[in-house]
């Protein structure tokens, strides 16, 4: 055979490889759509708070989700199981209880698959045992799968989100305001939060008893993440900068998307992303287009560690302190520490 015929013999079976690979994926994908009949109680914001009182901090943590499978046969990307279970067993262990974790979206890989939900709820066990509430916002990978199967499985676990994707509340004189920064919702959702948010806005502006203004989406608008769907997010930088920019007591806003953490100061506002919970991670430029102030152990560091972050709160003030945690040695350190 000549080399014409040997190329084309070649181009052929590796199309077929491919086929069946994607095939088998499919398969045992849509082999997990299904509802779990025993789904965990979560601890709810509304009605554990008044029980932490006592706590003066929180926990940020984004993308929790699992390597799927196309990322880890196709696209070689690295794999963390376990990770998750380090993160949240550290965080239950920690000696000032949080009051609640912000979770900045992807909780999970495909949110209608119910291999993947048991994970999760595995994973955070140690968590729901010490009452700690996870409040999260959406990312894209809550609307992976069967939309209507996701849906359940979130609301099950997280019934205020039902009613609303986007929400807002007061922890010691802070106000947050969680966004939903999916594209996949309509028009008219979009155009109902982009009011309801400047109304937010408005009034904690004027609102004495608020010192700060804390934003969550899950993707963010700026970042030096590297790799395809890890830049800047259009939507959350039309819709949602400009009107934090214009507030003097929003501070900082929070973001995860991109698997990595990175500490961004532009035109004098805090942009914090944290996407370090266990998903495959991806490489920042370090030479990129915004200002990274990280200043711990991570700063020249292309590929950062897995981590969460604990924020205090002490008279007006926000200290913030990131955990790494490097999967190879097993060890924890300080990946960034500052105050606002």
């Amino acid at each position: 055979m000549d080399s014409k015929t040997n190329y084309y013999i070649y181009m052929k079976f590796t199309r077929v490889l491919i086929a069946t690979i994607l095939f088998i994926i499919f398969l045992l994908g849509c082999s997990s759509r299904k509802l779990s009949n025993t789904v965990p109680t979560y601890n709810t914001l509304q009605n554990s708070t008044s029980k932490n009182e006592s706590s003066d901090s929180f926990i940020i943590i984004g993308d929790t989700q699992r390597t799927g499978w196309v990322e880890s046969i196709l696209l070689f990307r690295e794999s963390n199981d376990s990770v998750q279970f380090e993160l949240f067993s550290k965080i239950a262990s920690l000696d000032n209880k949080p009051s609640f974790i912000l979770h900045l979206g992807d909780m999970v890989f495909d949110a209608s698959s119910d291999e993947d939900w048991v994970y999760f709820d595995s994973s955070t066990s140690v968590i729901r045992n010490e009452k700690i509430p996870i409040v999260p916002v959406l990312g894209n990978h809550e609307y992976l799968g069967d939309s209507e199967i996701a849906s359940q499985n979130i609301s099950r676990r997280f019934p205020e989100l039902k009613d609303s994707s986007w929400r807002s509340f007061v922890f010691k004189n802070n106000a947050f305001i969680l966004l939903n920064s999916n594209t996949e919702i309509t028009k008219e959702m979009k155009e109902r939060q982009n009011q309801w948010y400047n109304q937010e806005l408005d009034k904690y502006e004027i609102d004495k008893s608020i010192n700060n203004i804390i934003v969550v989406t899950h993707q963010p608008p700026y970042t030096n993440g590297t790799g395809i769907g890890f830049g800047d997010d259009e939507f959350v930088k039309d819709n949602f900068v400009e009107p934090f920019n214009k507030s003097k007591k929003a501070k900082l806003f929070l973001s995860g998307h991109c698997h990595n953490y990175e500490h961004l100061l532009i035109d004098d506002k805090h942009y914090i992303v944290s996407g370090g919970g266990g998903g495959p991670r991806r490489n920042i430029d370090l030479e990129g287009n915004y200002k990274d102030i990280t200043i711990g152990i991570e700063k020249e560091k292309r590929l950062r560690d897995f981590h969460f972050i604990r924020v205090e709160v002490s008279k007006g003030s926000l200290k913030v302190v990131v955990y790494t945690y490097d999967k190879t040695t097993n060890k924890w350190g300080i990946g960034d520490e500052f105050s606002l």
